[in-house]
């Protein structure tokens, strides 16, 4: 969004909306978010990870239809909120998939790899929209369309390679279907070997977690508990003062502050 709000074709297509408005505008992704992380949670342990990012891909390829066919404002502020429930859904469930997946010493690496494609995809966007303000002249809608319509590629991409990644072993596990699980876990971790030794120990630890999670009952309690409410806060405060630290703010509107 960042990389379209200065151009002359959206000041010009959205008569120059205000502070106020723009700020609407920008926050309604996080709006989305918020709907796509709360039920992110229990979708993901319904469908399973690798299902749930589907899901979320489906949210996608709404959201972008929304705002490639864009009227107005509120349309836009629709498909904005239809992408961010995709947000939502992925920035909570890919982290989870992938340590579910991954070897114990893979685990940081990936999480830190998916982290830089979505710092590289936002340059790319910058980049992207950029070139995009070149097309046709200044009373023209044809530049934006095309810069949020790009977002159709990843997706489907994604949408069609999602059915040949594996199922998470754990959760398969947690679902009761120990042989998948197994299967899985032994195509993943050991070329299908399911006696190799590192399958073994990885599904000792996932039935010996998974236990420990039925004892603990359901619901938030078992986070608050004693000696495990410190540990909750450090990792709710580790995400909340990152979007605190005004990253995103400068994201969004990076645009308006170089052109002070």
């Amino acid at each position: 969004m960042s990389a379209i709000i200065g151009t002359e074709q959206y000041k010009w297509y959205f008569n120059n909306p205000s502070g106020v408005l723009q700020g609407a505008i920008g926050s309604a992704l996080a709006a989305g978010s918020v709907i796509g992380s709360l039920a992110a949670g229990p979708l993901s342990d319904k469908i399973g990870r690798r299902d749930s990012i589907f899901v979320a891909c489906i949210f996608w390829l709404i959201g972008t239809a929304v705002q490639v066919s864009v009227q107005n404002v509120g349309q836009l502020i629709a498909g904005r909120i239809i992408n961010g429930i995709t947000v939502g859904i992925t920035s909570s469930q890919v982290p989870v998939y992938l340590a579910e997946i991954a070897r114990k010493e893979k685990r940081g690496s990936l999480i830190i790899i998916q982290q830089l494609a979505i710092e590289w995809g936002i340059l790319f966007m910058f980049f992207i929209g950029y070139g995009a303000s070149f097309i046709g002249g200044p009373r023209t809608t044809t530049s934006f369309r095309f810069a949020w319509g790009t977002q159709f590629i990843p997706c489907v991409l994604l949408m069609v390679g999602i059915p040949f990644l594996p199922r998470s072993p754990r959760w398969l596990a947690k679902v009761g279907r120990k042989e998948e699980a197994i299967h899985n876990l032994a195509k993943i971790q050991a070329n299908g070997d399911t006696n190799d030794p590192l399958v073994v120990a990885e599904w000792e630890e996932i039935t010996t977690v998974l236990d420990a999670e039925r004892s603990a009952g359901p619901g938030w309690q078992k986070f608050l508990k004693r000696g495990m409410w410190k540990r909750t806060l450090a990792g709710m405060s580790v995400q909340a003062w990152q979007q605190m630290s005004g990253a995103n703010a400068m994201v969004y509107y990076v645009v308006y502050i170089f052109s002070m």
